[in-house]
């Protein structure tokens, strides 16, 4: 494993304090680790030699390696006789990235080690960090597993709020919005919805493996943890409903502006059928006027060009006055 590999290592106790660990002390062995005590290990996935050193120097089965190393994994928990495995999902909160390009999240937990693996920056293990910093770390592994996993749904959370805000302020647009200026909106709410697809397509799953942690967990270190795991499962639940919710208000939005696009387009149209129904007649008398054949009436009288365009003008008064008569303008 390279040293880029290893993050951070750090020895906690159930006071909450944590001590940092170097990658030399992972060297051969784990450090020992005391009664009331974990040691968290957090790794980037994506360096060469992270799966071997969990085969190797953590001890993980194959099958557990390949569920916390390897690409595309969806939000799950599997449990085992000596741990269990869980992946889950964060918002991607990096620089010039889309929040709904989720970052995975891997996680082995066991009573005196925590695994954790990305591949790429994530603010829920800052705060970790910071209450380490501040001997305010959790202190135990299910509670350290807890709190990464609020943590993460903190954050999610929150991008739904700024979504919300941003359809509520596309909705406020939408009342006011020239029927010439549709299509920015329409690509605006293309993209909302787009977003909040792939948003749901990972919460939905995790909202799945939290309940399952909560039923299937074979024992808790305090019965105040699964009471934690079911709040939050209540929440990742709220959140997967609030995503369907916006989805159903940006689809009302489409449909409030295609409903805009289609009035402008059916009066458009409209007007263009009452444009050619009086030029109609006209188009009739000119072209039979125009004909080059012999016969054609006041051809050779200097009056017959005058006389033809009042007669015109008088088909386009009747016409008018049918069509105000029949209520078509």
């Amino acid at each position: 494993m390279t040293p880029k590999a290893l993050i951070n290592a750090f020895r906690i106790n159930n006071k909450g304090k944590g001590v940092a660990l170097s990658g030399d002390e992972f060297t051969t062995s784990f450090p020992e680790v005391d009664d009331g005590e974990f040691i968290w290990v957090h790794l980037d996935w994506m360096e060469p030699g992270v799966a071997s050193w969990l085969t190797e120097q953590a001890g993980l089965e194959a099958s557990i390696v390949e569920t916390l190393a390897t690409r595309g994994t969806r939000p799950s928990v599997l449990f085992y006789d000596h741990g269990y495995s869980m992946n889950l999902r964060g918002v991607n909160l990096n620089r010039e990235s889309d929040p709904a390009d989720m970052i995975s999240v891997r996680i082995w937990c066991s009573d005196k080690l925590v695994i954790t693996l990305r591949n790429q920056h994530m603010r829920a293990f800052d705060d970790i960090r910071a209450s380490i910093a501040e001997n305010a770390a959790p202190g135990g592994s299910d509670a350290f597993v807890l709190t990464l996993a609020e943590r993460l749904v903190f954050r999610i959370d929150a991008e739904i709020r700024n979504l919300e805000e941003n359809l509520d302020d596309l909705e406020d647009q939408i009342e006011d919005v020239p029927e010439t200026r549709t299509l920015p909106l329409r690509m605006k709410t293309a993209d909302m919805r787009h977003r909040l697809s792939r948003l749901r397509r990972h919460i939905s799953p995790q909202r799945d493996a939290m309940a399952k942690f909560v039923e299937q967990k074979p024992a808790w270190s305090d019965k105040i943890h699964k009471r934690r795991a079911r709040t939050l499962t209540d929440r990742v639940t709220r959140l997967v409903e609030e995503l369907d919710s916006l989805r159903e208000r940006t689809q009302i939005a489409n449909d409030s502006l295609m409903a805009v696009e289609t009035e402008r387009m059916n009066r458009t149209m409209y007007w263009l059928t009452v444009i050619a129904g009086l030029f109609l007649p006209i188009s009739f008398v000119t072209g039979l006027l125009g004909v080059n054949v012999g016969g054609i009436p006041a051809a050779n009288n200097s009056w017959g060009f005058w006389g033809v365009s009042i007669l015109l003008a008088a088909l386009v008064g009747l016409e008018v006055w049918l069509f105000k008569k029949m209520r078509l303008i």
